[in-house]
């Protein structure tokens, strides 16, 4: 499935417009429709594709990669992030989270203490 599919088919599961998801998303109706064009179609910035997957309901891998599970239900665990700080912003930051996510649930502590840890030699640098 493409990215123009996976838009489209989101956005009408939400029941809205391309002028509904757009001022919702904070970008013009065009822009939405060059998401959804088959050819020759553009895909949204980080920020917007985060923003896109939290106004749709899906989940950001899913959108962006087509890999995962569409929906943000929490019925496996996974909670939608509700803030969109907490998405990537850029593609170092994407294949980390997708990284982070593919270790599981009990493995992962030592990797957040990890980067907290080099974060915070970093700040006191």
């Amino acid at each position: 499935m493409t990215f123009a599919v996976r838009v489209r088919q989101a956005r009408r599961r939400m029941g809205l417009s391309q002028a509904a998801l757009a001022l919702q998303v904070g970008v013009a109706r065009s822009a939405v429709a060059q998401w959804e064009r088959a050819r020759r179609g553009t895909r949204p910035c980080n920020k917007n594709l985060a923003r896109l997957a939290v106004v749709i309901g899906v989940s950001y891998e899913w959108l962006s990669t087509g890999r995962g599970r569409m929906a943000t239900d929490g019925a496996d665990g996974e909670t939608p992030a509700l803030l969109l700080n907490h998405y990537a912003h850029d593609e170092l930051e994407e294949r980390l989270l997708v990284a982070f996510r593919r270790v599981a649930n009990g493995e992962r502590q030592p990797f957040v203490d990890f980067i907290e840890a080099l974060a915070g030699q970093r700040n006191a640098a």
